[in-house]
Formats: structure tokens, sequence, C-alpha cells
């Protein structure tokens, strides 16, 4: 028998099981980005966005960066989990 294939981390396996939330964290990893701003880029109604960046959110894929008030809305700003550590490494 040969190796055993790494086991996958069930969160990333759950955010990737969704090609929304797999397109959405590949623009997060791009840089900072908004469900505002990734619903522009790829089309989409912005509270369906807004759902599965919520659903990344929650999974700890990636963490609110900042927020920039918006015509009376704030608009909430991500970025990958633990990017500031990666640079330091």
């Amino acid at each position: 028998m040969g190796p055993r294939p790494a086991s996958i981390d069930q969160r990333l396996a759950k955010a990737l099981s969704s090609s929304l939330r797999a397109e959405a964290l590949a623009l997060i990893a791009e840089g900072t980005n908004s469900p505002k701003l990734i619903a522009e880029r790829l089309g989409l109604d912005v509270r369906n966005v807004a759902y599965h960046v919520r659903v990344l959110r929650n999974l700890g894929c990636i963490e609110l960066a900042e927020t920039q008030p918006r015509r009376g809305a704030v608009e909430h700003i991500y970025r990958l989990a633990n990017q500031a550590q990666m640079k330091d490494e």
C-alpha cells in the first residue's frame, strides 16, 4: 500500500465546495476586497456574494481588514486570515 494522502482541512474543503466561494477567496487573496467589489467583478448580486463571504469569514479563511462608510452604510473589506503573520514568515 502507498502512502496516505495528506488530509484536507475540513474548513478549507467546505470553503472550496462552492465555486463562488472559491472565486471570492481567490479575489481576496489578490488583495483586500469587499463583497460589493467582488460582486461587481463577477457580475453577481451583492447579497449572494455577501452570504458566501460571511461563510468564508465564519470558517476562518478571511478576516475583516477595515470598514469604510459609504452613503449611509458601512462597506466591510476583507483580507486572507493571518495574512500579517504570513508576510512576516
